[in-house]
């Protein structure tokens, strides 16, 4: 790795960016070249510091030209935090390390502090239908339930349930993901379904019957296996059937929200609901909500995914709506203080990083400011 490429992964850490990958590969270049052990000279502080103010300017132009003041605004002053930072860490830290031998703090940190709030992680209860509840993240992989011939094992962070077709029942288990949670699973008929925080699926260890049949609460992405002979049926709450022969999409149907949303990324569903039905095509969502009509919109493919894919993004987004997302994932309850109507924000976030960086990075934006009690976050509207 360069020097140039090192300073690259250190400023997407700083703005919350880094994948797992990337900061094993920081990690592992500090270790190698003993930072802990240089010094730098006069001359080369200030050589780093003007490569990183020359790239938050580049930055900076580049974020002007798209035309959003409020993305400018939280992108630019991110990235000027994210160049202080590792210009102060790099100056005080890494390269006069020997001024401070005590000095615990690195520019890439391995260990997430002991006050912060670690992100969600795979964790789920599962409970068959005899009534046995297994917590999944501590049971290790293999059978752990068996109805007639089907299985339902653990493999790693997912559940595989297989049956053959001699199995003819339809008795429903449950799989139910926590706050501070996401699980997936493989359905008998090959169909993979991944659950996000505060979710529930309810299904058979076989499909029997014309129909294969699941019920779902809260959020989750389907990857349904193609079987002309049975359509592929999501039921949320009596409210609405999602119908499908084999295609991918994304339901969006939490407890204590009104709007069901059905986004599709691929194939062609059927939402049947309030006595009638329409169809939907690929990019496009379906949002029903009880006191209105159907409503089919374009949709924004990145952003209804970004949970799957392990990222926050914020288009224009209230923080009321950012706050439940946020609360879900880090398994914390949320106060307001100040009137939060349109306190709106923009931006993309890594859902592997803890709490406290994230809250940090919306402040910078100058509209809210966040405190922190335990599990209990408190907006205050600046």
């Amino acid at each position: 790795m360069t020097e140039d490429q090192y300073l690259s992964l250190c400023e997407k850490y700083f703005k919350g960016m880094c994948t797992p990958k990337e900061e094993h590969m920081l990690s592992a270049y500090q270790d190698t070249h003993g930072m802990s052990n240089l010094s730098i000279s006069k001359e080369d502080e200030e050589r780093l510091g003007k490569i990183l103010r020359e790239r938050v300017n580049h930055s900076i132009k580049a974020e002007s030209a798209k035309n959003n003041p409020l993305r400018i605004k939280w992108q630019a002053a991110a990235a000027i935090a994210a160049s202080l930072l590792v210009f102060v860490y790099f100056g005080s830290e890494f390269f006069n390390a020997q001024k401070n031998k005590d000095s615990t703090a690195l520019a890439v940190n391995k260990k997430i502090k002991n006050n912060d709030i670690l992100p969600g992680s795979e964790q789920a209860v599962l409970t068959l239908a005899n009534g046995e509840s297994i917590k999944l993240d501590s049971a290790k992989n293999g059978v752990i339930g068996m109805h007639g011939d089907a299985h339902i094992a653990k493999s790693g962070n997912g559940l595989v349930i297989s049956a053959n077709g001699k199995n003819t029942t339809n008795v429903l288990n449950r799989i139910m993901v926590p706050r501070g949670g996401r699980y997936d699973i493989i359905l008998p008929d090959g169909t993979h379904v991944w659950l996000n925080s505060a979710s529930s699926l309810s299904f058979p260890t076989a499909f029997a019957g014309k129909e294969r049949k699941v019920l779902l609460t809260g959020e989750a992405y389907f990857e349904v296996t193609k079987d002309k002979r049975k359509p592929f049926k999501v039921e949320i709450a009596g409210k609405q059937e999602v119908e499908v022969l084999g295609t991918h999409f994304n339901i969006t149907a939490f407890d204590g929200e009104q709007d069901i949303n059905t986004t599709l990324l691929e194939g062609m569903v059927k939402i049947n609901c309030n006595k009638s039905s329409t169809l939907i095509k690929p990019g496009q969502m379906a949002i029903n909500n009880p006191q209105q009509k159907l409503k089919v919109v374009t949709a924004d493919v990145d952003e209804v995914m970004a949970w799957k894919n392990d990222m926050f993004i914020f288009n224009n987004e209230n923080i009321v709506s950012i706050m439940k997302k946020i609360s879900r994932w880090y398994d914390v309850d949320v106060e307001y203080r100040g009137a939060v109507s349109g306190v709106n924000f923009d931006g993309n976030y890594s859902r592997s990083k803890g709490l406290k960086s994230l809250l940090k990075n919306i402040e910078l934006t100058d509209k809210v400011r966040f405190v922190t009690e335990g599990r209990r976050v408190i907006v205050i509207v600046i």
